[in-house]
């Protein structure tokens, strides 16, 4: 999972200020006529004189079989998923001395039909974004009032690596985790130093887990836990982008700081029939359509009155 600063808001501490660094959207209207209730209630290259560059082989990370085996039956099942229905709950916290000081909330909730039919909605208190994917048109509902189609649909699995516009701060992990078909280990064994099993306590003290810790090649730490027994699911992500950030060098941040990003996936499902209007975008009356993502951009870049 390759952090990308263009996707990410942050709230740093430095000096006794708090700074906010936001993702280029336009303050969300107070209407949420794009709201899914239909979801919720159901690299170098080869030193050698060939001319063609060549790709060299990644450099495994140190995992090991038994952490391989255990993590692999949530990934077989989502590889294996002809369908999800997930509601993931998003907190961003800032920490200084162990305390939490700053905190925001959103929330995700994701629908799939393999190979390549998805919706994503996600929101927060500054955004309503939702995007719709079939087999013949993507189109991106910005806001509730404002629209955009894409030239053509979008791949599920590239969805996971970029999507067309942002959404939330880390989204690909948890599109990894979320969407049919589409291969996890990509975003979650693939760039990694480590991997490996934490421990095996009860999660939140009553449902029995097991806990991945893995340390990416870009410093960032995420934590997995996933149910022990059947049916096999993710049940909270929290990604560690402290480090990274220190690594980053563009901040000078303070010792005792830290920045955590925590998903909880309060509702996983797979392999339930998913009706086809889910991925289809329905114009709402009076929204404002706009040929391309730059046009929107264009248009909303001067600050809004309140």
């Amino acid at each position: 999972m390759k952090f990308n600063p263009m996707l990410f808001s942050c709230p740093i501490l430095l000096a006794g200020t708090l700074l906010v660094c936001m993702p280029i959207v336009a303050p969300a209207q107070d209407a949420e006529q794009t709201t899914v209730a239909d979801i919720t209630a159901a690299d170098k290259t080869d030193d050698s004189d060939s001319q063609d560059p060549v790709q060299p082989a990644e450099e495994p990370p140190a995992i090991d079989d038994k952490t391989v085996e255990a993590i692999d039956a949530l990934l077989d099942r989502l590889r294996q998923a002809k369908s999800t229905r997930t509601t993931i709950k998003v907190a961003e916290e800032t920490i200084i001395e162990g305390a939490v000081i700053g905190s925001k909330e959103s929330s995700y909730q994701i629908a799939s039909t393999a190979p390549n039919q998805f919706t994503v909605y996600y929101k927060s208190e500054q955004q309503r974004t939702r995007i719709y994917n079939n087999e013949t048109t993507a189109t991106i509902a910005i806001t509730p009032s404002a629209f955009t189609s894409l030239e053509q649909p979008l791949k599920m699995q590239h969805a996971v690596f970029e999507l067309p516009f942002p959404m939330g701060p880390y989204p690909e992990p948890v599109l990894a985790l979320s969407l049919a078909g589409v291969d996890p280990s990509l975003s979650l064994l693939s760039g990694m130093k480590s991997v490996e099993i934490a421990d095996r306590k009860p999660f939140r003290g009553k449902t029995a887990a097991i806990h991945f810790v893995g340390v990416q090649d870009d410093d960032v730490r995420w934590d997995l836990w996933i149910t022990q027994r059947e049916p096999i699911r993710p049940l909270r992500l929290r990604v560690n982008l402290t480090e990274m950030l220190r690594q980053n060098g563009s901040l000078d941040l303070p010792d005792d700081y830290q920045f955590v990003l925590r998903f909880d996936f309060d509702m996983w499902k797979v392999d339930n029939e998913n009706s086809s209007g889910l991925f289809e975008y329905a114009k709402i009356k009076d929204a404002t359509e706009y040929k391309t993502l730059q046009e929107y951009f264009d248009a909303t870049k001067s600050p809004r009155s309140e």
